[in-house]
């Protein structure tokens, strides 16, 4: 028996206010939401959901999250299926403080809840959608390593599709943060060295980014190195006469194997390439979309136009932005990502994906003619995983020092493009998927006047984008050729190259936030000694005093090293390292603090080294500056 919370006029502004919680593709479903869903009261008093005759979403049963929450791993996030009337999540607030996010599957529940009074859920927030929970997973995560999936009463068995579909997604969110993680620890002191040893390439060469918005409606097409290429790669030739061909750093020897010269080629790859770009026949002719981040090496091969990128990454952005007046472009580990935020930034309509595989296609790795084209891939005997075989030129520029590639690796089956049947994915393809999927889905809302094709031609779908032959799109296009000095050309009336002042002004800059930082963390590392010589007394005025102390030098070195990114990158990897062999958990107050303070000094002592040595590098490259402009002052 149920009774029906009875409706008042309040409800409307319970709405009202409650919406203000909300954002993106949530607020908009659950604004448009018609009324299917009522609160009701049970007969013990207590509050559920009736939605076509069928009442779920009754209180939780605390004794089972508490059982959940004592499993979870301590460094887990929290992911409520099912709003219902707020008991999961409320009753889980109570038992952790983790970060906690509710994915509700219907809207129209989350407009009964918001009507029925006051949320009381405080910063919890609520989302409807898989996009949404995308785009806050990394402030719900934290870089939390592990998520907890918590179901509401009755919701798996009422939605059972959605509930497979947020487990797939959390499985993704978590893997792609460990992949993340991975390669940040690797590569970011690597990344933040590339870029002052390219800082000069700025002096010679705009950016491409200056270019923001001045292609609108010239068709971009995103070349791949993925197997299915050879099946409309020649085709590209003709797509040069009607619009930009952007190919990757492992597809240009394909396309010029096929006799097609594209008028950029991009490349973010942090490790070095240049003996595989070299030999391209057109290499002194295209433009080189090349990262600030990529192997100083790479940036000097070729002499066609260089026109720098960078990726908006949290290292990067701040300072970069600083230096050239832009943002960078958003990414996702493969460098097609790059082009396809590159194609958007320019305005280019229709983005088109060719060779955009995402899958071993009929157990293929790489294009016909591509530099790795004979790396095979093979069902494992277990058929859940596949097993590959890299060629040796693969294995020769990819296996350097840390950054080895996967032998073996999950399978992951897909739709495959064209809506028919399934290929063979895995999880980093998967991935970038993913965050392609969620690019759509902000083109659509932000610039619905971009259309976003897959005319790959095989592969995996790719959800958002139209699905259409190269051969069909060519047809219906116009001839409109646009050159790489065209390109090279706007650049530098958009934004001419960087003076050497300029520059240098920037690298005094930065080193001055490195500076800062290592004085609050040699002030950090002081306290740090002091609370420890406090704790080793019985003197709890000493102890509360340095302790006080050591709080306010906390907080001015997270504020330090918050405004210099550079240097969180730079001493990331030793960060980790020194986390990894911290002592076990100790056991007693005094014995914890001491632990606690010997860590927070063994980390202050990492960033004071490497702030040092971030501040020494600047400063030896703003000297250089110095004598480059006075080098070009005398020959004036």
């Amino acid at each position: 028996m149920t009774t029906p919370v009875e409706s008042t006029p309040l409800a409307a502004r319970f709405f009202a206010d409650n919406r203000a919680l909300l954002s993106g593709e949530t607020l908009e479903l659950v604004d448009a939401a018609a009324e299917t869903t009522r609160v009701v009261h049970l007969q013990d008093g207590s509050l559920a959901l009736e939605q076509g005759g069928r009442v779920f979403a009754s209180a939780a049963s605390e004794l089972a999250l508490y059982d959940i929450v004592k499993r979870a791993d301590e460094k887990s996030s929290f992911v409520v299926f099912g709003l219902g009337v707020g008991h999961t999540p409320r009753a889980l607030r109570t038992l952790t403080r983790a970060p906690l996010v509710v994915f509700e599957p219907d809207p129209s529940i989350v407009r009964a809840f918001f009507e029925s009074g006051p949320s009381d859920l405080g910063d919890i927030p609520i989302v409807c959608t898989s996009f949404d929970l995308t785009q806050i997973w990394p402030r719900i995560s934290h870089g939390n390593k592990s998520a907890t999936l918590v179901n509401t009463s009755g919701y798996p068995d009422l939605f059972p599709d959605q509930a497979k579909q947020l487990a797939e997604t959390l499985g993704q969110l978590v893997q792609r943060g460990h992949v993340n993680d991975a390669t940040h620890r690797l590569r970011a002191r690597a990344w933040i060295q590339d870029v002052l040893a390219n800082l000069d390439s700025l002096r010679e060469n705009p950016s491409f980014l200056a270019l923001a918005g001045q292609y609108r409606g010239v068709p971009a097409f995103i070349v791949g190195a993925g197997p299915s290429l050879a099946k409309n790669g020649k085709q590209l030739a003709e797509a040069a006469q009607k619009g930009l061909v952007i190919a990757v750093n492992s597809s240009a020897r394909a396309l010029a194997s096929y006799g097609v010269e594209p008028q950029i080629l991009a490349c973010m790859e942090s490790i070095d390439v240049s003996q595989l770009l070299a030999g391209l026949p057109f290499i002194d002719h295209v433009v080189r979309a090349f990262s600030l981040t990529a192997h100083p090496r790479t940036l000097k091969t070729g002499n066609g136009p260089l026109l720098p990128v960078f990726e908006g990454i949290p290292q990067l952005n701040g300072p970069l932005q600083d230096l050239l007046g832009v943002a960078g472009l958003p990414v996702s580990g493969s460098v097609s990502t790059l082009a396809f935020s590159l194609a958007q930034r320019l305005g280019c309509s229709p983005i088109v994906f060719v060779g955009q595989d995402l899958a071993y296609t009929d157990g293929k790795a790489y294009a016909p003619g591509s530099p790795y084209e004979a790396s095979r891939v093979r069902m494992a005997k277990d058929g859940t995983h596949l097993e590959h075989d890299w060629c040796d030129t693969l294995k020769r520029t990819h296996n350097q020092g840390n950054n080895k590639m996967h032998e073996r690796e999950p399978l992951r089956e897909t739709l495959a493009w064209g809506g028919v049947g399934t290929v063979w994915s895995t999880i980093g393809f998967a991935s970038v998927r993913a965050w392609l999927e969620s690019a759509a889905i902000v083109v659509r809302r932000d610039a619905p006047e971009q259309r976003l094709l897959n005319a790959t031609e095989g592969g995996a779908r790719i959800e958002g984008f139209e699905e259409i032959t190269l051969a069909e799109l060519l047809a219906s296009l116009p001839a409109a050729p646009i050159s790489a000095r065209d390109l090279s050309r706007a650049a530098r009336l958009a934004a001419p190259p960087l003076p050497a002042e300029r520059l240098r002004a920037w690298c005094l800059a930065q080193a001055e936030l490195a500076e800062t930082v290592r004085r609050s963390a040699r002030r950090l590392r002081r306290l740090c000694d002091a609370a420890q010589g406090a704790l080793m007394t019985s003197d709890p005025a000493r102890i509360s005093k340095s302790f006080d102390k050591l709080g306010r030098a906390e907080s001015a070195f997270r504020a330090a090293v918050a405004g210099a990114p550079f240097v969180d990158a730079w001493a990331h990897a030793e960060i980790d390292s020194a986390l990894e062999q911290q002592a076990a958990d100790a056991h007693g107050d005094r014995e914890r603090a001491r632990s606690a303070v010997g860590l927070e000094l063994k980390m202050a002592a990492v960033v004071e080294r490497a702030a040092s040595e971030l501040r020494s590098e600047l400063c030896r490259i703003a000297e250089r500056m110095v004598d480059r402009t006075e080098l070009t002052l005398s020959q004036d």
